[in-house]
């Protein structure tokens, strides 16, 4: 069989310091056949070391004593997953944005910020923390199996690639040299120890792209590379990265999101296992031996797979990862016996899998996932753009534009494709039709799927008639979306009176959908998530972005 040497769940939201949860996920991997947890917290060393040479146990009891008690609590804590783990041939890896630091070290030392409140990301201090930093974490966790680290990302707070310091060295640095810095500072004192380093190649632009795999190449092909299925981010209709099989003689992993962070939050039920499979079959094809699968994201809690219909991902992404070629139908089977969760329930409440009792059940549940996919992706897409902001409505025409043309653009993988989304005539005519078909696709879906026939008890059943209720009213809501922010874009390019009255019509119709979604949203007491998704809020601001726009261009 064709499969992966590494096949880890990663973890990204705090129910990663929650140990019941954690044991079913175990559980869950044991299950699965996986063997790599990951804990993934941008600060997570921080949260395990001092580091002593700087934070000693007196200046520490005199000035950040929770700190120093969090620290030693997360200790016990981190080693005790790690135990369990191991206890099943689970390996157990941190996963971190540097360069991170405790608040304190601007106090310890000064000369880090500059006059204009800047903190030099190019100042030679930051090398000896980054190894005092990872031998501490080696010591007072030894059995951790390496470290993961996004040296590109601008999440981190201090990096190269969102440096704001002007000072000579700053100006002048070569930023292939500062990843390198940074990567050599990691993996001299891991290789010691005999562990793994992964280096991310995350990063927003190609031209960054692959700038940390040349540092890396520089430090050693030992360190392996972790590279997301798709370039940027996990746009599920974006082309595969282009960097994968081109590392050299690097390690690669490959990092898929299963939950549904730019398709449905998890809430909605959307499968994108087809879409694995495919891109799986090229990772191996390409050289890859790892494969990732993140099960949340650390900005929405109380929601991941183990909450929702998304979790057909991650059993799918375990079982391609041991074998490729394995039958999609054998997934949703599996998927079916392993049971429902529902995501109307938060995930801490552990909810016990409902295993449906009807006939061929499993087909008529694979069906609702592969055409809900197939509506998300007409109805949040634009035309293959990402148009929503992690799924939310657009709350400024600018905003919806931005997302497409600039933060997610396409163009660097994908030549001319911001041709696509221009608002001319014959583009909107298209993307119009695309939302259309959506908004149909989705209310057919919710009059004829048959919950009955699944053979669940009655509340389950209700759930997912109100999951689709809530679908269709999303859909409507990008419906409205688009043709607010296509048609004031096209009356802001053409400044034409009769576009301006056209797009002051998609407002009417604009705001009589935020009244049906705040009426709809607070008929009952939906997770939290769901208000977030559907934030009526961002509606309303669109709203009014809109008509100031419109009055803007008729004062002209």
């Amino acid at each position: 069989m064709r499969g992966f040497e590494v096949r880890a769940l990663e973890i990204h939201g705090p129910m990663m310091w929650q140990l019941q949860y954690v044991e079913r996920v175990l559980d869950f991997m044991r299950e699965m056949g996986m063997n790599a947890l990951v804990f993934h917290q941008n600060d997570l060393i921080d949260q395990l070391v001092y580091p002593q040479g700087y934070f000693s146990q007196g200046i520490m009891w005199e000035r950040w004593p929770t700190r120093d008690a969090k620290i030693s609590n997360n200790r016990y804590y981190i080693n005790t997953v790690i135990k369990r783990a191991r206890q099943i041939g689970i390996n157990f890896f941190a996963e971190v944005k540097e360069i991170w630091y405790p608040e304190g070290i601007l106090e310890l030392v000064p000369e880090l910020r500059k006059p204009d409140g800047s903190v030099c990301a190019t100042h030679p201090f930051w090398w000896e923390f980054m190894e005092a930093k990872v031998s501490e974490l080696l010591e007072v966790v030894p059995e951790i199996a390496g470290i993961i680290v996004s040296p590109a990302s601008r999440e981190s707070l201090v990096s190269i690639s969102a440096n704001r310091c002007k000072c000579e060295r700053c100006r002048n640095y070569n930023p292939e040299d500062w990843y390198f810095k940074l990567i050599e500072s990691m993996y001299r004192p891991l290789s010691k120890k005999g562990k793994t380093l992964v280096i991310r190649d995350f990063a927003y632009r190609a031209d960054q792209q692959s700038l940390a795999v040349k540092a890396a190449t520089r430090c050693s092909e030992e360190i392996c590379i972790a590279l997301k299925n798709t370039p940027h981010d996990f746009y599920p209709t974006f082309p595969d990265n282009p960097v994968i099989g081109t590392v050299g003689n690097h390690p690669q992993w490959i990092e898929f999101d299963t939950w549904g962070q730019f398709y449905g939050l998890g809430f909605f039920p959307v499968s994108v296992v087809e879409d694995m499979k495919q891109r799986m079959k090229h990772c191996w094809e390409k050289g890859a031996r790892g494969v990732m699968f993140r099960t949340d994201w650390e900005v929405i809690n109380e929601a991941s797979n183990f909450n929702s219909f998304t979790l057909v991902n991650l059993i799918g992404g375990a079982i391609l990862a041991k074998n490729i070629d394995e039958e999609l139908d054998e997934i949703y089977r599996k998927w079916t016996n392993y049971g429902l969760l529902s995501p109307l329930k938060p995930t801490s409440t552990l909810q016990k899998p409902v295993v449906p009792s009807g006939v061929e059940a499993y087909k008529k549940l694979r069906d609702l996932i592969r055409l809900s996919w197939e509506i998300i992706e007409k109805g949040i897409y634009v035309r293959g753009h990402v148009f929503h902001e992690c799924c939310q409505f657009p709350d400024r025409v600018d905003t919806a534009f931005t997302m497409m043309l600039d933060f997610h653009q396409q163009d660097d993988w994908n030549f001319g494709a911001s041709k696509l989304v221009e608002p001319t005539e014959e583009n909107i005519e298209i993307i119009f039709r695309e939302k259309e078909k959506a908004l149909a696709e989705v209310r057919s879906l919710r009059a004829s799927f048959d919950v009955e026939s699944l053979g669940l008890p009655d509340e389950f059943a209700k759930e997912i008639k109100t999951i689709l209720e809530l679908f269709e009213l999303y859909i409507e809501g990008f419906n409205h979306c688009t043709r607010t922010c296509f048609l004031v874009k096209k009356a802001i390019s053409t400044r034409n009176k009769s576009n301006v009255e056209i797009a002051r019509e998609s407002l009417v119709q604009l705001s009589s959908y935020r009244d049906k979604l705040t009426k709809e949203l607070f008929l009952d007491l939906y997770p939290h998530y769901v208000y977030w998704l559907m934030d009526v809020k961002r509606i309303e601001s669109l709203n009014s972005d809109a008509e100031a726009i419109l009055k803007s261009i008729e004062s002209l």
